[in-house]
């Protein structure tokens, strides 16, 4: 497949910005940086010159743990703004479209809305506990489709997608579309990451985070896993110096050895401790409906999401609402927190009455 037949026109010949030249050893007097350095009480960090263009330790460090090659591998802050690259790069605004599975993560679409991109949504099918309809996914594309989106485990829903859902697509929408698999929680559950597959379908882009599993969120970094075909497309729209020093710092030495020994073990505990509060959650009379999740929330549908959400904010606790997306009336996402986080709660659930005076 030519990655040429699906980009953009106007970015298929785009020339990346060059930027200062950047060589160890050498007087930098080529980028109209300070040549003192700011005291930012950062130690052993010199921030009066520009990072990186690309931050390239930082990438090897990330494709060693992803499993995949350097080159596959593009650096960027957060996984949102691979979001944005892949829609600028692939969609011409009026006349292509992004593919949604809703309800799923709102970026997917703000990120449309803003390039003037078309949306096409086929939801996820709520009797089935939201399972995916590949068929009814695979009928919703056409020939403006450049970009089909599936957030796996999927954000609020917490359900994987299926690995045969996913190569069908991939098989069906080749030479087409781009289909992004968005992993930003996939260590939280049982099923291996399909970035490994990125070599063997041209039209495969993978979405990883730091944020959930490492608990980077404030740095800021993420990244795509695809072909060199795409990463080169997405590499030439990206601007360069993306990644502020002392973040890259931060996630190169988070990705030591022994610094992901304790992140897997926290995740180890996130999941112990997802799975009790679901069983106390679906004891609490207020609660309908708890959805199992390979992610680190839950979604839980209640008799009355409103008192709930308000009993809870009153008590200084915040619960995530999705107003106006009728398929999650009553619904509340909760984060699974600290143990004493997740203590707090359970109380405060436990004291509401529906139907009382609160």
């Amino acid at each position: 497949m030519s990655i040429a037949n699906i980009v953009r026109p106007e970015i298929r010949n785009l020339t990346a910005y060059q930027s200062a030249e950047q060589m160890d050893d050498t007087i930098r007097l080529n980028a109209n940086e300070a040549c003192w350095n700011s005291d930012a009480g950062q130690p052993g960090i010199s921030l009066n010159r520009y990072p990186e263009v690309r931050p390239h330790e930082l990438r090897s460090r990330l494709a060693n743990w992803y499993g995949v090659r350097d080159e596959n591998l593009l650096v960027t802050r957060g996984s949102s703004e691979a979001i944005d690259l892949l829609i600028r790069s692939f969609c011409r605004a009026g006349q292509d479209d992004i593919v949604l599975t809703p309800p799923t993560f709102d970026m997917y679409r703000h990120y449309a809305d803003i390039h003037g991109t078309g949306i096409v949504n086929v939801p996820l099918d709520l009797d089935k506990d939201f399972a995916i309809d590949c068929a009814a996914l695979i009928a919703g594309c056409s020939s403006a489709s450049k970009l089909v989106f599936l957030c796996s485990p999927n954000n609020p829903t917490g359900r994987p997608v299926p690995r045969s859902t996913i190569l069908a697509l991939l098989e069906s929408r080749q030479n087409q579309s781009i289909v992004v698999v968005d992993e930003a929680y996939v260590e939280f559950g049982d099923a291996a990451s399909i970035a490994e597959l990125v070599n063997e379908y041209e039209n495969l882009a993978v979405l990883r985070t730091v944020s959930k599993a490492l608990a980077l969120a404030g740095t800021r970094c993420g990244c795509a896993i695809a072909s060199t075909e795409i990463i080169d497309v997405l590499d030439r729209v990206m601007p360069p110096y993306s990644m502020p020093t002392p973040a890259v710092r931060h996630v190169v030495n988070a990705l030591a050895p022994e610094r992901l020994e304790l992140a897997m073990s926290n995740v180890a505990g996130t999941i112990a401790a997802r799975d009790a509060l679901m069983q106390s959650l679906r004891e609490l009379p207020i609660v309908d409906r708890v959805w199992p999740s390979s992610a680190n929330f839950l979604l839980v549908r209640f008799r009355d999401a409103q008192l709930v959400n308000r009993v809870t904010s009153d008590a200084g606790i915040l619960l995530r609402q999705f107003p106006g997306q009728p398929e999650l009336e009553n619904c509340l996402r909760i984060t699974v927190g600290s143990d004493e986080e997740i203590a707090a709660l359970t109380d405060v659930l436990s004291s509401i009455r529906v139907g009382a005076n609160v």
